[in-house]
């Protein structure tokens, strides 16, 4: 298990775990779409730069089927991220996903708009995947169990939006909890899932 700052590495991995088997994702992108799996890579390489270039990191398994990138929450950011860092990030979705950029962006601002304000101190993990190939091998455990050991050396909690009942799933045998109402893609029944787990200290 390492931290990466190897976008590539980061996105080859999300984008083979996405690509075949994500509800949001088939939103974001319908399957069918001409080149869909270039303007996926488009969307996933700008929103992980963007995270890793503000404070937040990716941790990847050794043998690359499995990652995690997370961030930390608005209010535990070290520097606030600056305005026109933003309006580059949107403009580098824009740029490098086609005729899905619409949804893209909409998605990024959704994630925004609902992200609970009044948690306890905790981390977001926007984006966790594992190779189709490799799951149920141990990738998966690895990178719960490495979350676990971030969540009792920052003494932070976790949040996460799942993009599926069968990710919630998977989050709750963590001990996260379903947290509010999901948040619904605009013409679909697809749903974010917002979840949370608090920091340590605050548990039992």
């Amino acid at each position: 298990m390492k931290t990466s700052t190897d976008v590539d590495v980061v996105v080859d991995i999300l984008t083979a775990a996405f690509l075949e088997d994500d509800p949001v994702v088939d939103w974001l992108i319908p399957p069918g779409t001409p080149e869909r799996e270039r303007y996926l890579r488009g969307f996933l390489r700008a929103w992980v730069t963007f995270m890793l270039d503000h404070e937040g990191t990716a941790i990847v398994t050794a043998d690359h089927t499995g990652v995690i990138v997370w961030e930390p929450s608005p209010s535990e950011r070290k520097t606030p991220v600056p305005p026109e860092d933003e309006e580059a990030f949107l403009a580098d979705i824009a740029a490098s996903t086609g005729p899905a950029e619409k949804r893209c962006l909409h998605l990024i601002e959704l994630l925004d708009t609902h992200y609970p304000r009044d948690l306890p101190p905790h981390g977001h993990i926007a984006l966790a995947a594992v190779r189709p190939e490799a799951q149920g091998e141990g990738a998966r455990a690895a990178l719960t169990d490495e979350l676990v050991r971030l969540s009792l050396t920052l003494d932070i909690g976790g949040y996460c939006e799942a993009s599926s009942e069968r990710s919630a799933m998977l989050w709750e045998r963590l001990g996260m909890e379903r947290i509010g109402d999901p948040i619904p893609l605009p013409e679909s029944e697809v749903g974010l899932i917002p979840m949370f787990i608090p920091p340590p200290g605050a548990q039992g």
